[in-house]
C-alpha cells in the first residue's frame, strides 16, 4: 500500500498542474469578476450573472487536479469549517424554498462564492499567482474610476454601453446623472469595489516587493480608485473607507514595529503621525466639502432606510431560526413597510440584516463566526509572514504580508458598508469579497505543511468538494442559460411594443424553462397587450383568455410576488371574470398594502356590481397611495352615484 502510494505521487511528480495552471486559474477568477462588471455587476436579472458563474464553475472543476500539489500550506482548519457551516446552511435553506425560481438565482451566488473561496484557501497559495488575481483588479478598478471620473464631472444617462435591458433602463437611465457609478446600475456598488481596490492598491504600494515604479503605479490607482469611490457619494462607503484605512493603519503600524527592530519607538511616531495627518485630511475634506458635509447628514437624518430596515426586523420575526427564505424580503418588504417608502426596494439595504431575516439567526451567527476567525487568522499570518521575512532579510516588504493587510482592510470595509447596502447581494463584489475570505483563511506561510501521502489523502477531500461544486454550478447555469436569456429578450421585445416577437421568445424558453415564473408572466403581458390590437373580437377574447392561463401559472409558481398577482388581477378584469378579480384583489392588496392600483381595480370591480358607496370608498385609498392613477372626473362621477345609491336605500328603508 505505502509503495503504490508513493509510485502514485512520484508518477504526478511532472504533473503540468504547475505555476501556469495555477496563473490560469487566478487570471479565470479576475475574468469572473470583471465580467458581472460589465453587465452591471451581474444584477437586477439572473442571465446577466451567468457569464461569470460559467467562469467560476470552470475554475471548481479545473482546480481538482491540484490534489496533486505538492508542499502545500494548509488553510485554518476552523475558518475552513466556519465557512463551510455557512455555506452548507445557505445550500440547505436554498435547495428546501418552496419557490425554485428565487432560490436558483442564491443557489448559484453561494456556489459561485464557496468555490471562488476554495481557490484561494487550497489552491492558490503561492502569492505571486493570487497577485495575478489582484493586477486584474486593479487594471479594473483604473478603468472603473476613470469612468466614474468622467460621470463625476458630465452629465450622463446612466450605462455607458448599449442597454441589454428595456427595463433596466427605464429605472436607470439618467438616475445618477451627476454621480460617479461606472458600469454598475448603483453607485454604493461602484464605491464597494473602489474601496477594496484602493486599499489593494495602497497595501501593495507601501509592503510588497515590487520595484519602486510598480510601487508608484498602484499607489497611483489607489488614489483614483479612492477619489472616486468619494465621488459616488456613497455614505456607506465613505464609512467602509474609513474603517479599511484604520484597520490599514493599524496594520502598518504592526508592519514597522516587527521590521524597525531597534527603532521601535520611531516607528511608533511615525505611525502616529500618520494617522494624525489622514486624520487632518480627512477633517479638512469635510469641512471645506458641501457635497461630503450633505453626504454624511443625510447618513444620520436618512429616514427613508429606518422604514426599509423596520420591514426587515419585522420580517425576521416572521421565522428567526430558519428564515422566510432565501430573497423573500423582496416579498415581505411590501406587505410591512410604511406609506412613505415610495421606493419598492427587493434588498434591505443592510446585507446582516437580510441575511437573518432570509436564512434565519443561525446563518447570521455562523456569518459572524467565520469572519471573526478569518480576521484572527489573517492577523496571526501577518505576524508569521513579517518574522518569516525579517528571519532572511533586514526590510519587512512582503508579498504575503501585503495581501494580508489588503484583505483584513478590505473585510473592515466590506463588513461596514454591508451595514448599510446590499453589496453582497451582486454577484462581482460577492466574489471579490469571497476572494478576501480565502486569503485570509490561508495566509500561505504556515510552517507546518503536510508532505508525501499525508498531505495527498488531506488534500483530496477538499479537492473533490471544490470539483463536486462546480461541476454543480455548471449544471446550473446550463439549465438557467436558455429561459434566463429568453425572458430577457421577451422582455425587450414587449416593452418594445413587438408583442410577437416576444411571444416567439417566451416559446423558445418554455422548452427547458418551464418553471420559470418570468417566462409565463412575460408570455401573459404579450397576450394581454396584443389583444388590444386585435381586429376581432374573438381574437381578442382568445389573447386574454391565454393570458390569464400564463400568468395563473406564474403567480403559482411565486404566490407571494405582488407584482404577477396584479397584472393577473388585470388580465382576469378584461375577460369579464369578476369574482375571481375580486378574491385576486384582495390578496394582491394584502401583498402590497402601500400600493394604490389594487384598490384602484378593486373600485372598478365594485362599480361594475352597482356598488357605488364602496367603490367610492376603495378609489379614495387608491389616491392615498402611490401607483394609482386618481381622475378627477372619474371620482366626481364615483360620488355622484354613490350620493344616488344612498337616496334610493333612504326612499326603500320605512
Amino acid at each position: 500500500m505505502r509503495c503504490g502510494v508513493g509510485f502514485s505521487l512520484s508518477a504526478f511528480r511532472f504533473w503540468p498542474f504547475s505555476s501556469s495552471v495555477r496563473y490560469l486559474l487566478a487570471i479565470l477568477c479576475g475574468l469572473a469578476v470583471v465580467a458581472a462588471q460589465l453587465l452591471y455587476g451581474g444584477a437586477m436579472r439572473p442571465v446577466f450573472a451567468l457569464p461569470a458563474f460559467a467562469l467560476i464553475g470552470g475554475v471548481g472543476i479545473l482546480a481538482v487536479v491540484g490534489v496533486f500539489g505538492r508542499n502545500l500550506p494548509a488553510p485554518n482548519g476552523s475558518c475552513v469549517v466556519a465557512a463551510g457551516l455557512f455555506g452548507a446552511w445557505l445550500l440547505w435553506r436554498e435547495m428546501e424554498a418552496t419557490e425554485v425560481w428565487l432560490a436558483s438565482g442564491y443557489l448559484r451566488l453561494t456556489l459561485a462564492c464557496l468555490i471562488m473561496y476554495g481557490v484561494f484557501a487550497w489552491v492558490l497559495i503561492n502569492p505571486f499567482h493570487r497577485l495575478a488575481f489582484c493586477v486584474m483588479v486593479l487594471a479594473s478598478a483604473l478603468g472603473q474610476a476613470a469612468l466614474g471620473a468622467w460621470q463625476f464631472t458630465h452629465a450622463h444617462e446612466g450605462f455607458p454601453l448599449p442597454w441589454m435591458s428595456e427595463q433596466l433602463k427605464l429605472w436607470y437611465a439618467g438616475r445618477f446623472s451627476n454621480l460617479a457609478h461606472g458600469l454598475y446600475l448603483n453607485r454604493n456598488h461602484l464605491a464597494w469595489f473602489l474601496n477594496a481596490a484602493g486599499l489593494l492598491g495602497l497595501s501593495l504600494g507601501c509592503w510588497s516587493r515590487w520595484g519602486l515604479k510598480t510601487k508608484i503605479l498602484c499607489l497611483y490607482v489607489a488614489l483614483m480608485a479612492l477619489a472616486v469611490a468619494v465621488m459616488t457619494g456613497s455614505r456607506g462607503g465613505i464609512l467602509g473607507l474609513v474603517a479599511g484605512l484604520g484597520v490599514f493603519f493599524i496594520a502598518s503600524g504592526m508592519v514597522l514595529i516587527v521590521g524597525a527592530r531597534g527603532r521601535r519607538r520611531l516607528a511608533l511616531g511615525i505611525m502616529t503621525a500618520g494617522l494624525l495627518i489622514a486624520g487632518s485630511g480627512i477633517f479638512l475634506v469635510v469641512e471645506n466639502s458641501f457635497f461630503v458635509q450633505n453626504r454624511m447628514q443625510i447618513l444620520l437624518e436618512d429616514s427613508y432606510r429606518g422604514y426599509v430596515f423596520d420591514a426587515g426586523l419585522r420580517q425576521f420575526q416572521l421565522e428567526p431560526l430558519l428564515g422566510t427564505g432565501p430573497g423573500s424580503f423582496a416579498y415581505f418588504s411590501r406587505q410591512f413597510r410604511e406609506t412613505q417608502a415610495l421606493f419598492d426596494d427587493v434588498y434591505a439595504h443592510d446585507d446582516w440584516l437580510q441575511l437573518a431575516a432570509d436564512f434565519g439567526f443561525p446563518a447570521l451567527a455562523l456569518l459572524v463566526i467565520a469572519v471573526i476567525l478569518h480576521a484572527a487568522n489573517g492577523w496571526r499570518g501577518l505576524l508569521t509572514a513579517l518574522r518569516t521575512r525579517m528571519g532572511g532579510s533586514s526590510q519587512p516588504q512582503s508579498h504575503s504580508a501585503a495581501l494580508l493587510i489588503a484583505a483584513l482592510s478590505c473585510l473592515a470595509a466590506f463588513g461596514v458598508h454591508s451595514a448599510f447596502d446590499f453589496n453582497m447581494q451582486i454577484p462581482a463584489n460577492a466574489l471579490l469579497a469571497a476572494a478576501c475570505m480565502g486569503i485570509l483563511a490561508n495566509s500561505g506561510v504556515e510552517e507546518r505543511r503536510r508532505e508525501g501521502a499525508a498531505g495527498f489523502f488531506w488534500r483530496l477531500p477538499g479537492f473533490l468538494v471544490l470539483g463536486g461544486m462546480g461541476c454543480w454550478l455548471t449544471w446550473e447555469v446550463w439549465q438557467a442559460a436558455e429561459p434566463e436569456y429568453e425572458t430577457l429578450q421577451a422582455e425587450n421585445a414587449v416593452l418594445q411594443g413587438d408583442w410577437e416577437a416576444g411571444l416567439v421568445h417566451t416559446e423558445k424558453g418554455q422548452r427547458t424553462g418551464q418553471t420559470n415564473p418570468s417566462l409565463h408572466e412575460m408570455r401573459g403581458t404579450a397576450l394581454l397587450l396584443r389583444s388590444y390590437s386585435r381586429s376581432t373580437l374573438a381574437e381578442r377574447w382568445a389573447d386574454r383568455r391565454d393570458a390569464v392561463g400564463a400568468l395563473s401559472t406564474a403567480v403559482i409558481l411565486t404566490p407571494l410576488d405582488w407584482r404577477r398577482r396584479l397584472q393577473r388581477l388585470e388580465a382576469l378584469m378584461r375577460t369579464g371574470q369578476l369574482q375571481e378579480a375580486a378574491a385576486e384583489a384582495f390578496v394582491t392588496m394584502a401583498l402590497n398594502p402601500a400600493h394604490g392600483r389594487a384598490y384602484e381595480l378593486y373600485s372598478e370591480i365594485l362599480e361594475a356590481r352597482g356598488e357605488f358607496s364602496e367603490a367610492l370608498r376603495f378609489y379614495t385609498l387608491s389616491r392615498a397611495c402611490p401607483g394609482g392613477a386618481w381622475s378627477q372626473s372619474r371620482a366626481a362621477d364615483l360620488t355622484k352615484k354613490a350620493r344616488a345609491e344612498v337616496e334610493a336605500r333612504e326612499k326603500v328603508l320605512p
